[in-house]
């Protein structure tokens, strides 16, 4: 959807770092967008569809929100929506990293053949940067898997090659158990 849309975006978060090996598990897809105006509207349009949802600030509950406006991603410090496809946050910032270009010097660019698309992923260091900053229980708890897979992927770095398969949240990335 976001290829269809010409959205530039780079993967952070708990799908970041499964794309990367560890066995993070996670319910959303977490985006950090070029923040040029046009890149910013094309987002928005991806988003927008009658069964979109908004998260509404300072709440647990999602409110229907058909028609998404690029501002909206400058908002709050996430703005969190729920679309046809799953749940979708869309972060300006990466915590302790920076915006889109400073965490565009250290992603990895995975090209998918079975989409042919090229997706781009914050690295693993990033999204451990990200989640110290934070300083989240659920940040914390994950961090050890991250830092193993860290590890791993600097021992190995051509060990892990991106398939259809390592979206399988249902399962370990291989050679990592639950």
């Amino acid at each position: 959807m976001l290829a269809e849309h010409r959205v530039r975006y780079i993967i952070v978060g708990g799908v970041g770092a499964r794309l990367q090996g560890t066995p993070y598990v996670t319910g959303d897809l977490d985006v950090v967008p070029d923040p040029d105006p046009g890149n910013l509207a094309r987002l928005a349009a991806a988003l927008s569809g009658v069964a979109t949802l908004k998260k509404t600030a300072n709440s647990t509950e999602y409110v229907s929100h058909p028609e998404v406006r690029p501002e909206e991603f400058y908002a709050e410090y996430f703005a969190m929506y729920r679309i046809r496809y799953g749940a979708i946050d869309v972060l300006i910032e990466l915590p302790g990293v920076g915006p889109f270009d400073a965490i565009m010097r250290n992603a990895r660019r995975y090209d998918v053949a079975e989409f042919g698309v090229s997706i781009y992923v914050a690295s693993l260091e990033d999204i451990i940067r990200s989640k110290e900053t934070a300083g989240r229980s659920k940040d914390f708890a994950a961090l050890p898997a991250l830092y193993e897979a860290a590890n791993h992927l600097a021992q190995h770095p051509d060990d892990y090659a991106l398939s259809v398969d390592a979206l399988d949240m249902q399962a370990p990335p291989e050679g990592f158990e639950t």
